[in-house]
């Protein structure tokens, strides 16, 4: 008698996860690799000294948001969108940019075309035994005109309730990208209105031993950071070292794992300090947390949120703030994946009228979720729908929180949501 093997079925979104991951690395590598390339904004940028072949001019150019855009930036968003493209060709796509910056200025759009030739043949190997895709060549334009195709592919992408898209922000956190601090490489794949795939790059992450908050200006000097990832479904969120090219990218590790080990090993005293590292305070990893645990992550410095609001949050709660500040939008959902249990962030729109941009968020939301790390909703308590298009015009702000909490932040929002509307109200009498 013949006994027939069966095989174990496949991973849902297994092959959609393996091409994402390479193409981020890919970009990754494209991305840090500009910062020897292009001229310095900050001298003493920890990775300035990387090696280089050759000097590329400053392609920056100003958006009507006020952030610095580089040839990178179009170069990362042509190799992740050809990369995703060229595999899964009936995807569409939503990204920061289109070209038409790049078709009037004729020589940024050679820079940037340079750029991405260069990096159309880097050598990406997977060290998992189960990656069939290892070998898989991630496509690349291979002309001026088809490079900026693909880039449009992302700029003028709509999104959508129903289908396939993937939603990218090449280089999140311009500002810092430029300075050589944190930054991320973002890609996300969404079904039918809701994230199914998530892949961040965070080139310049690195880890304090021990334990201790994300820093922006503590970057791995040597790598390219860490790969994180995670599908939608209880598959649990992934991390691994990226190296440079021709490297290998090493087995996927489960980031509650590493999570567990940050916490066994670093121990706070009673200032705060842990292993050197400051402005931690106490996050409890077990049990239920309290508003008085909270530790909340923000960026005082983006326009894109309120931070006068969330500090009132924050006294509210009888906390310091801001507990950790980065710029970058993904590096802060990072900061909330390796935090303690208490790590907390509220965007609280500076407009009702104003929707945070998909690119923003996608990914990095299913990463943390999916890490067993907590809930994510918008300030009126409602899932995040990914299916209105290139805003979330369907929410109002972010509360990301652990599950045992959230609902009491959630009401700490609305009352200081309430007091607001309350004086304005009194205030437009008065007048």
């Amino acid at each position: 008698m013949t006994v027939k093997t069966i095989s174990p079925p496949a991973k849902a979104y297994a092959r959609e996860r393996r091409i994402a991951e390479r193409a981020v690395h890919r970009a990754s590598i494209l991305t840090k690799r500009a910062i020897s390339l292009t001229p310095s904004y900050w001298a003493s940028s920890p990775i300035a000294s990387q090696p280089s072949s050759r000097k590329l001019s400053n392609g920056e150019i100003s958006k009507s948001d006020a952030s610095p855009v580089t040839a990178a930036d179009f170069a990362a968003q042509a190799l992740l969108i050809s990369a995703i493209h060229g595999a899964f060709p009936a995807d569409s796509f939503i990204g920061e940019e289109d070209a038409d910056s790049l078709r009037r200025d004729p020589l940024l759009a050679i820079q940037v075309f340079d750029f991405v030739q260069q990096y159309s043949t880097v050598q990406l190997v997977s060290d998992d035994d189960d990656d069939d895709d290892k070998d898989e060549p991630l496509y690349t334009p291979t002309t001026i005109e088809e490079m900026f195709h693909i880039i449009d592919l992302g700029g003028r992408g709509t999104g959508g309730r129903t289908g396939r898209f993937w939603a990218l922000d090449p280089i999140d956190g311009t500002a810092t990208f430029v300075k050589g601090q944190q930054y991320a490489v973002s890609l996300a794949l969404i079904e039918d209105g809701r994230e199914v795939v998530g892949v961040l790059g965070c080139p310049n992450l690195k880890l304090p031993e021990g334990g201790g908050e994300i820093e922006e200006t503590s970057v791995d000097d040597e790598g390219v950071g860490l790969l994180l990832s995670a599908v939608r479904g209880g598959q649990g969120s992934t991390y691994r070292p990226m190296g440079w090219e021709g490297s290998k990218l090493r087995p996927a590790r489960k980031i509650e794992d590493l999570r567990r080990g940050l916490s066994a090993a670093s121990t706070l005293t009673q200032d705060g300090h842990s292993n050197g590292y400051v402005r931690k305070t106490t996050l409890k990893d077990s049990g239920v947390v309290e508003l008085g645990d909270l530790h909340f992550i923000d960026s005082t410095v983006s326009t894109a949120t309120c931070s006068k609001k969330v500090r009132q949050l924050a006294d509210a709660a009888g906390v310091a703030y801001p507990g950790t500040e980065l710029y970058s939008s993904h590096m802060r959902y990072v900061a909330l994946i390796f935090g303690g249990r208490g790590a907390v962030q509220v965007r609280v729109p500076n407009s009702r009228h104003s929707a945070n941009c998909i690119w923003d968020h996608a990914g990095a939301q299913l990463i943390y979720t999916e890490s067993g790390r907590g809930k994510v909703t918008d300030l009126n308590g409602k899932p995040v729908d990914f299916g209105t298009g290139r805003k979330l015009s369907g929410n109002y702000g972010i509360i990301t929180a652990d599950e045992s909490v959230h609902g009491k932040v959630l009401e700490l929002v609305r009352d200081m949501l309430d007091d607001s509307s309350s004086s304005s109200s009194s205030s437009t009498t008065s007048s």
